[in-house]
């Protein structure tokens, strides 16, 4: 995960961290994001989910799930919408 990171600072400009394992609270539950950035020529949040498996329509659901958190409470009202991967 450190590597991914590292790799994504390098990629292009304007990428920043914003966490690693970012915890988020949703109707009573935990869940952590793998890699939270921000790209300030863009003007939005990228979320970075990592598996070692097969992506499953489960993985998909989560993702979603992260994008729409960070679009409806951590993103302003100036910023592009959230982008995961």
């Amino acid at each position: 995960m450190t590597h991914l990171q590292e790799s994504m600072l390098e990629l292009s400009n304007g990428f920043s961290f914003v966490a690693r394992q970012k915890r988020i609270h949703l109707d009573g539950d935990d869940f952590f994001v793998d890699l939270v950035f921000y790209n300030r020529l863009l003007q939005c949040f990228v979320i970075i989910e990592i598996k070692t498996h097969k992506i499953t329509h489960q993985d998909i659901g989560q993702l979603q799930m992260y994008v729409n958190y960070y679009d409806r409470i951590e993103r302003l009202s100036h910023e592009t919408s959230t982008v995961g991967s």
